[in-house]
């Protein structure tokens, strides 16, 4: 949205950004289950002396979570079934601040939209405080 404002705004963008909040807060009341954090694949050894990855062969791939809590970093192994799961919810997680910075934006202008029909409206009833 733009930011250069003026007090030809009308009551119709204030409908309009209004009925975007609205969409944004329904869409935030129907987040699904969420987690921080990321989901990664690394290749490692399995451990096995018997296993080609333990004579330089290749490495296995693995998948793991990872997430920093009250400054410290846990890492996780990530099954290979629950790995669509955490991908979900951290993608939700995501989405969830994407919804947070796109309604400071429509709240934002929904104050500078009010504040110009109402310093319009002020100027029509020619009052100056």
């Amino acid at each position: 949205m733009d930011r250069r404002y003026s007090r030809s705004m009308s009551k119709q963008l204030v409908f309009a950004l209004e009925q975007r909040r609205d969409a944004l807060l329904a869409e935030l009341r129907n987040t699904p289950n969420f987690t921080r954090g990321a989901v990664y694949e690394k290749t490692r050894k399995c451990g096995r002396a018997s296993c080609h990855c333990a004579t330089g062969g290749e490495r296995h791939l693995t998948r793991m979570f990872s997430v920093i809590l009250k400054g410290r970093t846990y890492s996780r192994y990530v099954r290979l079934e629950e790995y669509e799961e955490v991908q979900r919810q951290t993608a939700a997680y995501q989405r969830l601040w994407e919804i947070v910075g796109e309604l400071t934006e429509v709240n934002l202008d929904l104050l500078q939209a009010r504040r110009a029909i109402g310093a319009k409206r002020k100027n029509q009833l020619g009052r100056t405080w």
